[in-house]
């Protein structure tokens, strides 16, 4: 089941609220905090259904959690740091409860109703305390919900689907060598970097790694936040490489990824320089690169 793109950018947007309330890691009230930044969102609608005020909630919130950091200050280590916060066992159980009230209600895809619907059964959280308290618990709000449904309003829209590749390998290509690497980087999320092998051919070269991450699997269907950008390389002469393929299996507290690069190195290269960016949550040029790493062909 897809997720909106709406649902997509309140799971984004709760890393913000909880570095902006200088949080070390993400919690329920966070993405109840990041919901509400959006008026037009049907979890908004929802609790609009119920005479429930944005500013109400938001405002019982931030009693509940106590003073944090100064309004638009990252949390300790800066906006990168922020961008990497872990998520808590409620919220991911918040996702699972989402995609299960999506399937019960009879959709198609899971929207920030349903994350508004797993927060409120999540039952144990600030978030779910804080709805109760005015009057939006679980069962009034899945009324309100299905009201919005019976109403005829339009479902929150899909993120684009992907298009056709960008680049097919040419005709007759060659393998010509094959390098592992077995490099392991940790990452700021806690999360583990693991360079597996890059595979030369005539034309270009596949660059193979992992991330091995340190939380398990959230259940449902919602994406984990990203904990690595691109990945660019380089070498002694200059060759400009474009990046222009990009794959990664959807689940799983391993993923292997697949980045293809042309061409492939120049004969005599002696060095390739890997440098992992920020994710692209980050503005680009504002960090340094995560990982930087020195292959030897």
């Amino acid at each position: 089941m897809r997720v909106t793109e709406c649902a997509q950018h309140a799971v984004r947007h709760a890393l913000g609220e909880a570095g902006r309330l200088g949080r070390d890691r993400v919690e329920t009230e966070h993405l109840l905090l990041a919901l509400l930044r959006d008026p037009e969102c049907l979890a908004s609608a929802a609790l609009g259904e119920q005479g429930v005020e944005v500013e109400a909630i938001r405002r019982r919130v931030e009693e509940a959690i106590g003073p944090g950091l100064i309004e638009g200050q990252p949390g300790a280590g800066g906006e990168l740091a922020v961008r990497h916060l872990p998520m808590t066992k409620p919220v991911t159980l918040v996702l699972g409860l989402a995609a299960r009230e999506a399937r019960e209600l009879e959709q198609d895809r899971v929207g920030t109703e349903h994350l508004l619907l797993g927060l409120a059964g999540e039952g144990d959280g600030v978030a779910a305390h804080v709805l109760e308290e005015v009057g939006a618990g679980l069962l009034q709000l899945r009324e309100a919900v299905i009201s919005l449904y019976t109403a005829g309003v339009d479902p929150e829209p899909l993120p684009p689907e992907p298009g056709p590749p960008l680049w097919e390998p040419p005709a007759g290509a060659r393998l010509r060598r094959v390098l592992p690497l077995a490099g392991q980087h940790p990452l700021p999320s806690g999360d583990l970097l693991v360079l597996l092998s890059l595979e030369i051919w005539s034309d270009w070269f596949d660059l193979r790694y992992a991330i091995a991450y340190a939380t398990p699997e959230p259940e449902g269907d919602l994406p984990r936040p990203p904990v690595l950008g691109p990945c660019a390389v380089s070498d002694r002469a200059g060759t400009d490489y474009v990046n222009w393929v990009t794959s990664a299996p959807a689940h799983g507290m391993v993923r292997v990824h697949q980045r293809t690069f042309a061409p492939a190195p120049p004969p005599g290269t002696e060095v390739l320089e890997l440098r992992f960016g920020p994710p692209a949550t980050v503005v680009p040029g504002e960090a340094p690169p995560l990982v930087v790493s020195t292959v030897l062909l």
